[in-house]
């Protein structure tokens, strides 16, 4: 498993999303059903300003996990300290991958800005 090492300008929550199934039961009431009792922590990181060894450290990292296939570590050094209070870690690195079709970026006259999107592991 391979491990990510740059920080993020900013990292930000997504909404947690549940996995729900609502459905209309015979007496026209929904009926509400949770698959699964953990719901999926989306993040957004958003890099300002990277310079080209970042971003390509970046950009092969994102090619080396194909995409949104393979898990990697997410070290804890580089956890912004507002999202280890938020997700309650103090010394553990978190494990996830990207989420497919997250990935954008745009190069600016001396920096790359690029946004993608991490999916926790639960």
């Amino acid at each position: 498993m391979a491990n990510f090492t740059l920080t993020p300008t900013w990292a930000y929550p997504e909404e947690p999303e549940f996995h729900n199934v609502i459905t209309e039961s015979e007496s026209m009431k929904k009926d509400y059903q949770n698959i699964s009792t953990t719901a999926v922590q989306r993040f957004v990181f958003e890099f300002i300003g990277l310079s080209d060894a970042n971003f390509k450290t970046l950009y092969d990292h994102y090619n080396g996990e194909y995409g949104s296939y393979a898990l990697f570590n997410w070290l804890n050094a580089n956890i912004p300290d507002y999202l280890k209070t938020l997700l309650g870690i103090t010394s553990e690195n978190l494990s996830g991958r990207w989420v497919e079709g997250s990935f954008s970026f745009k190069l600016k006259s001396h920096s790359w800005d690029a946004k993608i999107i991490f999916e926790k592991n639960n």
